[in-house]
């Protein structure tokens, strides 16, 4: 989904001209950002050290103010070389998208007390898993070629280097011919439960229909989709823009 919705991003007119030329020339550190949040999949850290907010939440502070607050050397993008500012980009969009994923989806479809919590968050991952999987369609040879560009040189004060470049490498691996997304097997490790049991709803429209679009509408996915586009690119700006200014 993040991978998606960052090329969206840059093959579409939202951007101010220089700041989509910019990220076009660091397509790769672009995209890379926009998934390593997720890096603790591999690091072991916890998942409040990548993402800067809690579940539950326990503020209001969007979690990119957090970070900017934490590790204020990547809070001003003006002496931040090109690679490293684009990466920043692409990772505090992926922070904003996952709270709005959170505050609009999560909480107001699959918090309420429609089922046992345990099939709640099954429902929740399936959508999830559902979802990259559309997405997966959108995407094209020239992302996995992009990402295995990406070569970090200390972007990030709590993420080393070596834990980035395993993510890139794990990632750019399920664009390889004969491999696909491992939402599914992740979501199911992590729930206790076996692939088979994700993949039966996954594959059967009518599940889907009677057990997930049943409590969430595909409309507010549209609609979560057009808010998180229009506020990460608000986001990207402001961000990137701060450079621009000073260049």
């Amino acid at each position: 989904m993040h991978l998606a919705l960052a090329e969206e991003i840059l093959h579409g007119d939202a951007l101010p001209p220089t700041t989509r030329r910019m990220l076009i020339r660091q397509r790769g550190p672009f995209l890379l950002g926009h998934t390593a949040p997720d890096v603790q999949t591999v690091s072991g850290q916890a998942r409040d050290e990548t993402h800067f907010y809690t579940i539950p939440r326990t503020s209001d502070r969007p979690a990119h103010e957090t970070l900017f607050a934490t590790h204020p050397v990547l809070a001003h993008a003006e002496p931040l070389p090109p690679a490293q500012v684009a990466f920043v980009a692409g990772y505090v969009a992926h922070l904003l998208l996952d709270e709005l994923w959170l505050d609009d989806i999560f909480r107001r479809y699959f918090l309420p007390d429609w089922a046992p919590w345990r099939e709640r968050s099954f429902l929740h991952n399936v959508l999830r898993t559902w979802m990259d999987r559309q997405d997966q369609q959108r995407l094209n040879g020239s992302v996995a070629i992009a990402l295995r560009e990406a070569e970090p040189q200390d972007w990030l004060p709590f993420v080393s280097d070596e834990h980035l470049r395993a993510w890139r490498d794990w990632l750019v691996g399920q664009f390889d011919p004969g491999h696909s997304v491992q939402t599914a097997e992740i979501f199911a490790q992590r729930m206790g439960v076996s692939v088979t049991e994700v993949e039966a709803v996954l594959r059967s429209p009518q599940q889907m229909k009677e057990r997930v679009f049943c409590h969430i509408p595909q409309a507010a996915l549209r609609s979560f989709h057009d808010t998180g586009y229009a506020r990460s690119v608000a986001l990207i700006c402001w961000y990137i823009g701060k450079k621009e200014v000073h260049t």
